[in-house]
Formats: structure tokens, C-alpha cells, sequence
């Protein structure tokens, strides 16, 4: 077991819409990371729909105000189109620093979320086995024998993340013959959701990052770090989402109070048990 060097930190980037409650949430919640005075914060603005111009007006005056980061960038886009908010986004970043810490406007993190990430990102670089670093972790119960700070699941999660540029540049589109044709109990072994999601992509019912890049892990058998307690919540699970319906299931009563010190293992596997516990949770409806 390990603790990285500290690392050049990663860009953060925020997508963000009109939910200008939850977004008042998630800076309050960023800003009181150990690491934010000295975390670059990008933040994409999508455009209005129409009807909802006051409403994004409201939140880029907002934007204007948000301070305590080394620098706070703003991107109003001109077009709204949240596909291309978040994803142009996301390409930017990773063309320009080659790798970044991902958020929207509904994600609470806690004081030791950046340091977590940012070090996770720091330590696994190198690890072609390795995809993505996240800051959530499902509320399931950890084998008290696990003492670990992190675990590993082929599963990519997608509420405050980071990712390098090469493994970013490896999720594309689903097609419904390449969901069909892959073993399906390989892309299920994370979650019997996991198969139905691929094939709403696939067929254009849904367009969402997360999936896609789960479908990729589980052809490359590639790895997502969790940290042993959740660093983030999800606030977005109250109906005012667009993927996420007015849930309890994903909430956390506190989160890992863990700020600093924290350690990876370079020879990390996934522990069977936690899989099979995240693949029940995953699995309930």
C-alpha cells in the first residue's frame, strides 16, 4: 500500500443548467475541499430552451459570483444542447491538460474529494488496467476485513469522476449489434441494469456518457477506483433530473470524512465480495 506524491492537479469541470439550488450546494460543498484554492474550476453554461431564458440568466449571474478556487473559468454556450455542453466540455479538457475531474450541478462532495481523486489520478496514470477514478461509492455495507481506502469495480461511475485522456477517447457510441453479441453475463457482472441501459443507447432511447463508458470497460475489462466511503452525494435524485427519478436508494446519511493521506494499492483487485454486493444493489430495482 501506497500514498502517491502530490500531483499536478486536474483541471475541475462543471456542467451546469438552470438548477441554480443544487448548483449553490455543490460550490458551497467544492469550495471546502482541502484542494480548491488551488484547483482551476471550468464551468460550461448550456443555453436556454426556450421559456427558460430568465432561469439561465439567473444562473450565469451566479457564475459571476463564484469565488475561492485559483481561477474560476466560465463558458456560456450560444446553443443549448446538454449533450454537447457536457461533452465538448469534457473533450476540451482532456485535449488541453490530458486528464480532468468531471461534475454537473447536483453533485455535494466532501472536503476530501479532490485529494482523492486527484491522487488516484496521480498514482494509476500508468495502469492501462485502470479507467477512471470516482468519488461515489454505492450505500453498501464494506466487509469490516476490508481495510483498504479503495476499491475496484468494473463498473464506471460517472457522479464526480476523473479520467485521463486515453482512456477518455475510448468511449464511443453503442451499437445494438455489439451489445447483443457481447457475452451477456460479462456486462451484467456489475449490475443486471448494466445490459438494459447499453441497449437504450444503442437504440437511441438514451444518450449517456456513464453507459457508454461502462459498455467499454467491460469489453477491456477495465478497472473504476472507489474510494471505501462514499466523498460525494447525488442531490439530483428529488425529480428535477433528467436521468435521475425521485429516489432514496443512492443516498448516503454522511459522507467519508477522510481529507488527506489517503492510499492506493498498485496491485489492486476486485474484491469479490464488494462486487457482489454492489452487483445486488445494483441489480434491485
Amino acid at each position: 500500500m501506497c500514498t502517491p506524491d502530490p500531483p499536478r492537479l486536474a483541471p475541475i469541470g462543471l456542467s451546469v443548467y438552470g438548477r441554480i439550488e443544487h448548483l449553490r450546494k455543490t460550490i458551497a460543498a467544492l469550495r471546502a475541499n482541502t484542494l480548491a484554492s488551488q484547483s482551476v474550476l471550468h464551468i460550461f453554461s448550456d443555453a436556454p430552451k426556450p421559456g427558460d431564458e430568465a432561469k439561465i440568466a439567473a444562473m450565469r449571474t451566479f457564475l459571476r459570483t463564484i469565488d475561492g478556487f485559483r481561477d474560476v473559468i466560465i463558458v456560456e454556450r450560444q446553443t443549448n444542447s446538454r449533450v454537447a455542453n457536457n461533452r465538448g466540455g469534457q473533450r476540451e479538457l482532456v485535449d488541453t491538460y490530458g486528464k480532468m475531474i468531471w461534475m454537473e450541478e447536483d453533485i455535494v462532495t466532501a472536503p476530501g474529494f479532490l485529494e482523492f481523486v486527484n491522487r488516484g489520478l496521480a498514482f494509476y496514470q500508468s495502469n492501462p488496467c485502470i479507467f477512471s477514478i470516482t468519488g461515489y461509492t454505492p450505500p453498501i455495507e464494506i466487509p469490516p476485513a476490508f481495510t483498504q481506502d479503495a476499491f475496484a469495480l468494473s463498473r464506471f461511475n460517472a457522479w464526480g469522476f476523473g479520467i485521463w485522456k486515453d482512456r477518455y477517447v475510448l468511449i464511443r457510441e453503442i451499437t445494438q449489434t455489439a451489445v447483443q453479441s457481447m457475452n451477456r453475463l460479462k456486462l451484467t457482472r456489475n449490475g443486471q441494469d448494466v445490459y438494459d441501459m447499453a441497449l437504450a443507447d444503442a437504440t437511441g432511447r438514451l444518450n449517456a456518457l456513464d453507459v457508454r463508458a461502462m459498455f467499454v470497460q467491460a469489453e477491456l475489462d477495465g478497472l473504476t477506483i472507489f474510494p471505501r466511503a462514499s466523498l460525494v452525494e447525488n442531490i439530483g435524485h428529488d425529480g428535477s433530473g433528467l436521468h435521475c427519478r425521485n429516489t432514496q436508494r443512492f443516498h448516503h446519511q454522511r459522507l467519508w470524512d477522510k481529507q488527506s493521506g489517503f492510499s492506493f494499492d498498485p496491485d489492486i483487485r476486485v474484491h469479490s465480495m464488494i462486487r457482489m454486493l454492489q452487483y445486488l444493489f445494483r441489480s434491485c430495482p
